[in-house]
């Protein structure tokens, strides 16, 4: 989640190779919050200066934006900004009446709420800042995939616990996975005598099969996101499986606020809301307009890299720190905690994180986290970017389906005994009858729904909707030694029927998501026909291989290295 310096990572490698490789892994046991933190409870003194945490991450910059320009002060607060990224310690302050504010993700909230739970307390979830859009990885070993790895090392307690966990249970392997919990998210600048982040386990351990990590490591494991050469510091073959730019609805970051408090000062906590989405909108103009704005700019960066990177001349990697999140605003806090036009809502991933953390050991049970409830258009009053009439803009579109096309026909020519398997996440299969024509949503909900799922948790993907045929009948020909040009007129006509209903699908699909009232990138969603040349079975030996060969398939792929052949759109 966050970036570093590296030149600061170089120096800390080389002490930790002299040092830290000599001792074991710190390896950790997983168990809730509520049987960590042991802070006693105390109040909140609410006439005092309100201390706000922050974590290392780039939705943090808007917060130091929002001081920096006043607009707390201009809403009637008066707060001041701390950095604790050690969440345990983040839950005691906040516990202990140091502050009535908690920050994390959903995932990190959702272990503490449990904690605030065993204390008589409860939380609420008021503000969503950013999703992680690229700042975090899963990197692998040399042929690994979410089909087969085994042993997983990360953070406990970190930003990672719910993105690990979706992808996994996204597959349906969780409870096939190990993982192995390290207390912090990269390498510290304090030598322990162990490895105490994942990263340095992988690089130790050659029986971890992947880590999860920011993506200045990433980058460093896979010798600049390649493939790791086994030099300087990368791992021999490691390659980055997916990352947050593939699975950009995973990640929310939040800011929570004591029940108690929130009850006792709703007004001022709404002003504190009011003052954040003031200083988002602060900091998306002043970036649109850096050029002119050099000098505010470059204070903004020193004043951020002071706070959250604990050096004001780490300016460049504050910079960084923007690239890897996606900023929601005032309208993409409506969506979140209303759910209009999304699945990937507070209540949605509220759900989600409860039962993986459950399963997980991290959570006794699951906790049904409370939202501000807001009146979005009171808050949105006066906002320059705020939702209009409180309904959310439409997708714009992510890919240059021309561009994409291009690719995706490009590598099937080249690569067709591969392209199912390299780079697929994930697939949902649809099956059709020997002369059907139309693919209703009533007779494919279930299909649709997982496909609508997974494309927006995996927004960053492109979804191939491939359309397959039969191959029995160019088969029997051959065999009857039909001249090649009959057979090549057959594949085309199956390969023109297969594309025809992938289209008809994909038209049936984003008419379901529209009925749904779900905003869908209709650019994610790319129709091919493959007609015979990629049946399940050749030939089918029963009625039921016949038929399974007849399907239109939703193929997930992973295709953040290529990006530079099918440009996203502005």
């Amino acid at each position: 989640m966050k970036s570093k310096n590296w030149l600061m990572a170089v120096v800390c490698l080389l002490v930790f190779q002299l040092s830290a490789f000599a001792g074991a892994a710190d390896y950790q046991t997983p168990q809730p919050l509520s049987n960590v933190v042991k802070a006693r409870v105390g109040q909140v003194d609410a006439s005092a200066t309100i201390p706000v945490p922050t974590i290392t991450w780039g939705g943090d910059v808007a917060t130091v934006l929002t001081e920096m320009d006043d607009i707390f002060k201009d809403e009637g607060l008066n707060v001041s900004l701390f950095r604790e990224d050690n969440f345990p310690k983040q839950v005691e302050k906040c516990l202990s009446g140091d502050t009535p504010y908690i920050r994390g993700t959903m995932g990190m909230i959702n272990a503490a709420a449990e904690a605030f739970k065993a204390k008589g307390l409860d939380l609420t979830v008021v503000y969503q800042l950013t999703w992680s859009v690229g700042g975090d990885a899963l990197v692998v070993r040399q042929g690994k995939t979410l089909d087969n790895v085994q042993t997983v090392a990360l953070q406990l307690y970190g930003p990672h616990m719910d993105y690990a966990a979706n992808l996994f249970q996204s597959k349906g392997r969780l409870n096939d996975v190990t993982f192995k919990w390290l207390p912090e998210l990269t390498l510290p600048d304090y030598d322990s005598g162990k490895i105490v982040d994942p990263v340095s386990a992988f690089q130790a351990d050659p029986t971890l099969d992947a880590v999860m990590c920011i993506i200045p490591d990433a980058l460093m494991l896979t010798s600049g996101g390649t493939v790791g050469t086994g030099a300087e510091g990368s791992v021999k073959g490691a390659e980055i499986l997916v990352s947050t730019k593939t699975a950009g609805r995973i990640i929310a970051d939040v800011y929570a606020v004591r029940t108690d408090y929130f009850q006792a000062h709703r007004g001022k906590v709404q002003k504190f809301v009011r003052a954040l989405m003031r200083g988002e909108e602060a900091l998306r103009d002043l970036v649109k307009n850096k050029s002119t704005q050099q000098s505010k700019y470059r204070q903004l960066l020193s004043k951020s890299a002071d706070l959250l990177l604990g050096a004001s001349q780490a300016t460049a990697d504050a910079e960084a720190l923007l690239g890897d999140c996606e900023f929601v605003g005032h309208e993409g806090n409506m969506a979140f905690f209303t759910g209009k036009g999304t699945l990937r809502n507070m209540k949605t991933l509220n759900g989600e994180i409860g039962g993986y953390f459950s399963s997980l050991g991290l959570l006794g049970g699951s906790i049904a986290l409370t939202a501000a409830g807001w009146d979005y258009a009171i808050l949105g009053q006066g906002l320059k970017y705020g939702a209009k009439g409180l309904v959310p803009a439409p997708v714009k579109p992510k890919f240059d389906t021309q561009k994409a096309m291009a690719h995706v026909e490009s590598r099937i020519a080249i690569e067709p005994e591969t392209w199912e398997d390299e780079g697929t996440l994930f697939m949902v299969e649809i099956y059709f009858n020997p002369n059907q024509n139309a693919f209703s949503a009533s007779q494919y909900t279930a299909d649709f729904q997982k496909a609508l799922e997974i494309s927006q948790t995996y927004n960053g993907a492109l979804i191939v909707v491939e359309g397959h045929s039969d191959p029995l009948g160019v088969l029997k020909a051959e065999r009857k030694g039909e001249l090649r040009q009959v057979l090549n007129e057959m594949r085309q006509s199956a390969k023109n029927l297969s594309l025809e209903r992938s289209q008809k699908v994909r038209e049936a699909f984003l008419s379901f998501c529209v009925n749904k009232g779900i905003n869908i990138d209709e650019s994610q969603f790319l129709p091919i026909g493959l007609g015979v040349s990629a049946p399940k079975y050749s030939p089918p030996q029963t009625e039921a291989e016949w038929n399974a060969n007849r399907r239109v398939v939703f193929r997930i792929k992973q295709m953040e290295a290529e990006m530079d052949s099918f440009v996203p759109l502005d």
